[in-house]
């Protein structure tokens, strides 16, 4: 763990209330994050804020954060303007992709989209394609998505890739977007497919996840996860 500065290089909005930062970070090759790790924001004196790196290359990370208005924190990271300095530490967090070739599932709700994305990246650029890759995510409504055309280019790196995208808030029921919540991906069909499970997002989704995977014979030692 290091503890340093980063700087802010680029914003950009991506829905109406979830923004991509990127950030230089040159102490960051001294000890490099794993895919799946987060960064810890040093604001003020008792107020620090977490948030995982969805991608990062040689100096630079970036991160996908949801701004609550009326929340200390998100506010004042959202709206930094380019070329602010934070103080901070990184890497940090024990939620991250195992070293291993097998088939797995990416599973994520909200901004809990950024550590199984950079999960799914990492694994992408291991320079062995994986018979079976899944990536599920869920959000309220289609004003809410985002990041698909990102989804869809590294589904190029795996021999197979299903992308599906639920939303609570739409009648959709198509190949890659469906109606209601990922846990309903879960069925004793796909659960056979895949090797290893990575979930992040709310308590409730990760509860109902790991109940339902472990109930369709996957063992604990293969569900890895993180809530918020």
């Amino acid at each position: 763990m290091l503890r340093t500065q980063f700087t802010l290089t680029t914003k950009r909005q991506l829905t109406h209330d979830v923004y991509e930062l990127t950030y230089s970070c040159p102490d960051m090759i001294k000890e490099y994050p794993k895919h799946g790790q987060y960064v810890m924001f040093q604001l003020a004196p008792g107020l620090n804020r977490a948030y995982s790196i969805a991608s990062f290359a040689g100096k630079t990370f970036t991160l996908i954060i949801k701004r609550i208005a009326e929340w200390r924190g998100s506010p004042m990271i959202c709206d930094a303007e380019v070329g602010t300095t934070f103080s901070g530490m990184l890497p940090l967090g024990h939620f991250v992709l195992q070293d291993n070739s097998r088939a797995k599932c990416f599973i994520g709700t909200g901004t809990g989209f950024a550590p199984v994305y950079c999960q799914a990246l990492g694994h992408s650029l291991r320079g062995e394609k994986a018979e079976k890759i899944a990536f599920v995510f869920w959000v309220r409504g289609l004003e809410d998505s985002f990041y698909e055309e990102e989804i869809l280019e590294l589904g190029r790196s795996f021999v197979s890739f299903e992308y599906v995208q639920y939303f609570s808030r739409e009648g959709i029921d198509t190949e890659r977007q469906r109606k209601w919540y990922v846990t309903d991906w879960i069925t004793p069909e796909r659960v056979s497919e895949y090797e290893e499970y990575y979930l992040c997002g709310s308590p409730a989704m990760v509860k109902s996840a790991r109940e339902k995977l472990e109930a369709l014979g996957i063992a604990k030692e293969n569900i890895f996860w993180e809530q918020f």
